[in-house]
């Protein structure tokens, strides 16, 4: 802003104080007219008078000036978070807090793309699958996954055999070594 923008658009020390609340702050037309410095027993009509674009359009327009240089200002950008990301980080150093200046960083490195995050998001659940549905998995497993089975190390053969109990198909793992 170049020079005094109230002088510049016409507006008096209260309307501007006005219009600098009504931007800045959540509150009422009355409450901002109070805090500006009008009298409490006329704020009400007064806060609605400033705010009618046909009665002070240059009292509207400034309140939009205004919420529109603070849009501005608060926007997040790439530049203006990892800026005070660093900002965070430098204060957080000043005070001896450790732990805060490396999430800070770390905050940062993840803004920048420098870490990434993997997740494995699994459908079903082993312990909802029967078990001929568990030994195919593995037998896929074991087949997608051949480096996985060194030569040196033991091995698991799943064979199904029948539960003489109640004559469904088990399987019995048995371990053997190549």
């Amino acid at each position: 802003m170049a020079g005094n923008p109230k002088a510049e658009i016409g507006l008096t020390e209260m309307q501007e104080r006005f219009a600098r609340i009504i931007a800045s702050e959540e509150l009422t037309y009355t409450e901002a007219a109070i805090k500006a410095g009008y009298a409490e027993s006329c704020a009400g009509v007064t806060g609605s008078k400033l705010m009618n674009w046909d009665l002070n359009p240059h009292v509207v327009k400034r309140v939009r000036e205004l919420k529109q240089e603070l849009a501005k200002k608060y926007d997040v950008t790439f530049e203006n978070h990892v800026m005070k990301l660093a900002q965070i980080r430098d204060l957080a150093i000043q005070a001896n807090n450790y732990p805060a200046a490396v999430s800070a960083e770390k905050a940062r490195g993840q803004a920048a793309g420098l870490y990434v995050t993997r997740q494995e998001i699994l459908v079903g659940k082993i312990d909802q699958m029967d078990k001929n549905e568990v030994l195919e998995e593995i037998r896929k497993l074991q087949k997608e996954f051949p480096a996985l089975m060194l030569a040196s190390t033991p091995t698991i053969d799943l064979i199904p055999i029948k539960d003489e109990k109640n004559d469904t198909a088990r399987a019995k793992t048995l371990e053997s070594l190549e």
